[in-house]
């Protein structure tokens, strides 16, 4: 279990530059001592005051008395002053409390695992999705806007790509949704870590997917392309894109600010042979989702 501890230092007659240095020669003891992550959070991003709010993330194990010898080891051969722990708190257990679950519309259940499922939960698929290193929790709008436009989507024997696939939960939503097969796509090797180890927490092992770091010419053609990323990578891409896509098909932009849009879709009009066509656009916040297709 962690802790979160935080100490209100005072320093003397010291300036800008001797108090980075002392924060660094702060860190470097209490990390050696077994402290997992020291943080500056002074309101002062200048340092412009002789105080500083110090975050140390610590495992419960060691006593709060340690970090206090510690400090007055150094206080022997620095100007620090005082030190007054002004706030202690169990972080693991106060940031569980603050997560709440994700439902979509009527399809999706989205929490991490320590988040108990309603009893009267009959019609919503549950996706356990922890928070971690990889892009996609379910808490961002895209993130949002992509599972709802698949939960209107006939995915029954649809193949899917999920391309800057993150946690991987697109692919694994159409997965609950009855999809044939699923290709995950990141070119991030701790995403591609982290989706599958999601794909296995979602008992979504059995569907017929792939895990790969880049689209290649190998790639089967999708029914459905599923991209949450940035603009100009979605730009790079649309004519790798286009070529993955079936006849018929229809593509997922997102991750994009609303007044990107256009500029992205004159990227894909340009790789078409046949008519672009937006079938829907949605907006949450300052953020855009994009369904299109090309007849």
């Amino acid at each position: 279990m962690l802790k979160k501890l935080i100490f209100q230092v005072e320093y003397q007659g010291i300036n800008r530059i001797e108090q980075e240095i002392l924060f660094s020669l702060i860190s470097d003891k209490l990390i050696a001592i077994g402290c997992l992550s020291v943080s500056n959070i002074t309101g002062d991003e200048e340092l412009r005051q002789p105080i500083q709010n110090l975050e140390v993330i610590v495992d419960e194990k060691i006593h709060n008395n340690q970090v206090r010898k510690c400090f007055d080891s150094l206080a022997k051969i620095t100007n620090l002053d005082e030190l007054r722990l002004i706030n202690s708190t169990n972080w693991v257990e106060s940031y569980k409390d603050s997560v709440t679950p994700i439902v979509i519309g009527n399809s999706f259940f989205i929490a991490p695992d320590w988040i108990k499922v309603p009893k009267n939960n009959k019609k919503l698929s549950v996706i356990r999705i922890n928070p971690g290193m990889a892009f996609g929790t379910g808490l961002h709008p895209t993130t949002q806007m992509c599972l709802q436009l698949i939960s209107s989507l006939p995915l029954s024997n649809k193949n899917v790509i999920d391309l800057g696939c993150g946690s991987g939960i697109l692919g694994i939503a159409c997965a609950k949704r009855g999809a044939k097969s699923i290709t995950f796509i990141d070119n991030d090797y701790v995403a591609l870590g982290i989706t599958r180890e999601n794909i296995i927490k979602n008992s979504c092992q059995g569907v017929n997917h792939k895990i790969l770091s880049t689209l290649t010419k190998n790639s089967k053609k999708a029914d459905y392309i599923f991209a949450n990323i940035l603009l100009n990578p979605l730009k790079n891409m649309a004519k790798t894109i286009k070529s993955k896509v079936k006849s018929k098909g229809q593509v997922f932009l997102s991750g994009i600010l609303i007044d990107q849009v256009e500029n992205l879709l004159r990227s894909y009009e340009e790789h078409a042979e046949k008519k672009l066509v937006k079938i829907v656009e949605l907006h949450m916040k300052q953020w855009a989702c994009v369904q299109i297709t090309f007849r």
